[in-house]
């Protein structure tokens, strides 16, 4: 049984899904103004495990992740560049997507763009004002928060509070309220605009995701994630004016990740603290890189050093050694039970359980940490298994190969594993290591044995 820690309840919550087996998901994805950074990855890498668990764990998940490309820092970055902002989100558009397919992240079922969905916003707006929760003013239109009195429940804080805290805009006299946000903005001189019902403008950032997932997911979602950052006041906002506009729950479970710190802030633009992945890629794999991120829980915040990410690339390189020279010994033959030694009845017994603590550990709120706890464990009882036994048995190490499999597949990791298998020079050189480390356990070289090994 899986359990999901849901930001609205702020609580460990068994998973149920709307519809039996599937999971309808949305991912509030990049504004596309700039290279994708490591903090971006982050998330990028939590939710694509944990979708990659929930198929595992035979669920087919509809997931949706968006690309915001008309938004305040679209425009900014288009002025500071002097280019049309339909051009900048292109062109970083383009890098995203190469970034994430180094990454190794799986493509969403749908990555909507804001741009091509103004009509079905313009009509969720009218919705709205037509409901009593939105009104117009001198060609701005606002949602009226004090008109939804659950404004609040997912950050935990009262309307007043948001008013202390000073993230209200208290001198635009356009509004009823200083609290009230923007659902659609009135036209700029050089700002890319759409024709409406309040005239030429554009649509509010907060509205896109709420009518970008009605339209790909319907109403509820089951899932609804994004970044810590976006808690208030982007996700309170879409409930806000989802849950008015539909007198439906918005989303089910809401999952929010840590942030990845550097000197104790927050990785971002804005602060200039940022690693660039197509930069951190040359010095580092994306196995590294991956299994960097989800050696702690996606929740956690993760401190981000040269030294931690450089023992990233040494992990990642022992594990996949161990895989690579389980892979050489298998052979896909049926297990005869008549013929198996202790070490093999034991190394069966050691897959089996590895496989119950994985599933365990990820299902208490998709554990990674925990979850690559028992993957290093059990490489290490598998190399321990190859370096012990008189007779390596090759089908029970076919085994232990398809326990590996199952983990590379939840963790994303190793994908091109045939690209290396396929190549000559490859095989001919782990064979020959194996036979070399094979004559020095004959010879009972143990020191030497374990030098090759590792």
């Amino acid at each position: 049984m899986i359990k999901i820690y849901s930001t609205l309840t702020r609580q460990l919550e068994e998973f149920k899904t709307i519809e039996p087996s599937v999971v309808k998901w949305y991912n509030c994805g990049p504004t596309v103004n700039g290279l994708m950074h490591l903090g971006h990855a982050r998330s990028a890498i939590a939710f694509d495990t944990i979708r990659r668990y929930l198929e595992y764990k035979e669920y087919k998940v509809v997931y949706v992740m968006n690309f915001t490309d008309i938004e305040d820092r679209m425009i900014e970055v288009a002025k500071r560049e002097k280019r049309a902002v339909l051009e900048v989100a292109e062109e970083y558009l383009s890098y995203f997507r190469r970034d994430m397919a180094s990454l190794n992240l799986k493509e969403a079922t749908v990555h909507p763009r804001a741009m091509l969905h103004i009509n079905q916003m313009i009509e969720f707006i009218e919705g709205l004002i037509e409901k009593g929760y939105a009104y117009e003013s001198n060609g701005d239109v606002y949602f009226d928060v004090r008109k939804f009195e659950e404004y609040g429940k997912l950050s935990n804080q009262k309307l007043e509070n948001v008013l202390q805290e000073g993230t209200a805009d208290t001198k635009n006299p356009n509004k009823r309220f200083p609290a009230d946000f923007a659902l659609w903005k009135n036209e700029k001189p050089s700002e890319p605009s759409w024709s409406s019902p309040w005239g030429k403008g554009r649509p509010g950032w907060n509205l896109e995701c709420s009518c970008m997932s009605r339209i790909y997911l319907g109403d509820t979602l089951d899932i609804h994630s994004g970044g810590q950052d976006l808690i208030f006041p982007h996700h309170e906002n879409e409930i806000a004016q989802s849950e008015s506009l539909t007198g439906k729950p918005f989303a089910n479970y809401w999952l929010h990740n840590g942030y990845i710190n550097i000197d104790k802030e927050k990785m971002s633009k804005s602060l200039g603290n940022y690693v660039n992945i197509v930069d951190l890629l040359q010095y580092y794999s994306t196995d590294a890189v991956r299994l960097f991120v989800l050696q702690t829980h996606y929740r956690s915040p993760i401190i981000f050093t040269e030294d931690a990410i450089d023992q990233a690339q040494i992990t990642s390189d022992r594990l996949f050694d161990v895989i690579l020279l389980t892979k050489n010994y298998a052979t896909e033959t049926t297990v005869d039970k008549s013929a198996l030694s202790d070490l093999d009845k034991d190394l069966l017994e050691k897959i089996t359980k590895a496989r119950e603590d994985f599933v365990k550990a990820m299902d208490e709120d998709f554990n990674t940490s925990n979850g690559f706890a028992v993957v290093f464990d059990y490489s290490r009882e598998v190399n321990d298994y190859l370096r012990k036994a008189d007779k390596i048995n090759g089908s029970v190490i076919n085994k232990a190969d398809e326990l590996f499999d199952e983990f590379r597949s939840v963790f994303g990791l190793y994908e091109d594993f045939n690209n290396y298998l396929s190549m000559d020079l490859v095989e001919k050189l782990v064979k020959l290591l194996v036979e070399i480390r094979g004559e020095y356990r004959k010879e009972k070289n143990w020191e030497m044995s374990d030098k090759i090994r590792d």
